[in-house]
């Protein structure tokens, strides 16, 4: 990995943490449990063939579990769903997981969460090494938007909601 002076990591990641996203969970299961991660990360990459991808470090738990063909869940989250999506940030602990967390019966194949405001179903494509994170390319399978609801945002290390449009 190359290292840069303090400074341009720092700039780096302030310029950043101002560009506002969407907060999605990216879920799979792992046996009979669920397991995932909160992704700013992830955008559409194609319509022919319908590809998305999110970046993933590869020093976390939910990336040793990743290989193409794995069928994983994105769900957008609702404005109310901060709790969700703090919960899916921090690394789960012994005896812990995700198992009370309602899922969508709406989409079959992969887990999503119930409420999200938008829930996809993939299957993981490639898994591209990129620097301390991964490039996550996967398959669209399924797709389904709500109609009601804001997203929950994160911009300058916090969340949002939005406000009002232009």
């Amino acid at each position: 990995m190359t290292e840069h002076p303090h400074d341009i990591t720092r700039g780096f990641k302030d310029v950043f943490s101002r560009l506002a996203s969407g907060v999605c969970v990216v879920s799979f299961w792992r046996g009979d449990s669920i397991h995932g991660f909160t992704a700013t990360s992830v955008t559409s990459v194609s319509l022919a063939p319908l590809r998305v991808l999110f970046c993933l470090s590869r020093g976390s738990d939910s990336h040793a579990c990743l290989r193409p063909g794995l069928p994983v869940g994105i769900s957008v989250l609702h404005a109310e769903q901060q709790i969700l999506s703090e919960r899916f940030a921090r690394r789960v602990g012994e005896g812990e997981g995700y198992g009370d967390v309602p899922l969508s019966p709406a989409i079959r194949h992969a887990p999503v969460l119930d409420g999200a405001i938008g829930q996809i179903a993939a299957r993981v494509a490639q898994i591209i090494p990129s620097g301390d994170h991964s490039i996550v390319l996967c398959d669209v399978t399924d797709a389904q938007a709500s109609s009601d609801g804001e997203p929950l945002l994160y911009c300058k290390r916090n969340y949002h909601r939005l406000h009002h449009s232009l």
